[in-house]
């Protein structure tokens, strides 16, 4: 825990946290952007060897969509500050991305196990996208074995049988299964001319109600809606292109 830290190191910890873009994820004790607190569970980190440029390079490289060159470089952090959630939440979703299920799960549990802040809550929804896939280090599984999560015939069914109106999709910017998702939602735009599809970035606090509204708790999450704004369907994880228009016609009782 780091108890004091000289007004230069305040400002580098500031700005890392910015471009990290997960301010209210890290193991800290309410941490916002531009805002310097007691930190807790960032692990020992050198305000001198740990630049933010370092985080960045990596993080870049993930949304990027080089998962491998991320994970590689979050493990070399990781290994000099083997306590950092941060890195182990990206190795996460490295891992997941890779359809490496084994290790993604491993990683996932361990910032659930260890992190003191918000971000455990995120790594049990990565979880939770994993349950029932299996796989290691190494074990390729399906195309979309690490980034899908599986769902079942009744999911997000309306005992009312409505129509479709309105596909939400809840995503992120940092999120690997929200990229990996974005064809199938313009696939599926472009195919159900009557319904009307959107994104929303559930960070951005423009759109932090309609968050709050549809208790979005994972990512992405898609919310269907009919034409009296009834919720329809409302589950987290991605679906592939097929399974999504599969699931939009499965909702509307087709």
């Amino acid at each position: 825990m780091i108890s004091s830290m000289r007004s230069s190191w305040k400002v580098s910890l500031s700005t890392f946290l910015v471009t990290v873009s997960l301010p209210v994820f890290i193991g800290a004790t309410g941490i916002t952007a531009g805002v310097t607190v007691a930190v807790v569970g960032l692990g020992s980190f050198d305000p001198v060897s740990a630049t933010p440029d370092v985080f960045s390079t990596a993080r870049s490289k993930y949304e990027k969509k080089d998962y491998q060159g991320a994970l590689n470089d979050f493990k070399v952090l990781s290994a000099k500050y083997p306590t950092n959630v941060l890195c182990h939440y990206y190795m996460a979703l490295c891992n997941q991305c890779l359809s490496r299920v084994g290790e993604a799960k491993k990683e996932y549990q361990w910032v659930i196990a260890n992190d003191r802040g918000n971000l455990s809550g995120q790594a049990t929804a990565g979880l939770n996208q994993l349950s029932g896939l299996s796989g290691g280090s190494g074990s390729s599984g399906s195309a979309t074995a690490g980034a899908y999560t599986a769902i079942s015939s009744s999911a997000g069914r309306s005992a009312a049988g409505g129509q479709v109106k309105m596909v939400l999709d809840f995503y992120t910017k940092w999120c690997g299964p929200c990229k990996q998702m974005e064809p199938a939602f313009e696939a599926a735009k472009g195919r159900y001319k009557s319904i009307s599809f959107k994104r929303y970035d559930a960070e951005d606090k423009a759109n932090a109600a309609l968050v709050k509204q549809f208790n979005v708790r994972g990512f992405p999450t898609i919310v269907m809606i009919d034409a009296k704004g009834k919720v329809l369907y409302n589950e987290p994880g991605g679906l592939p292109d097929e399974e999504l228009a599969q699931m939009i016609d499965q909702v509307n009782g087709k």
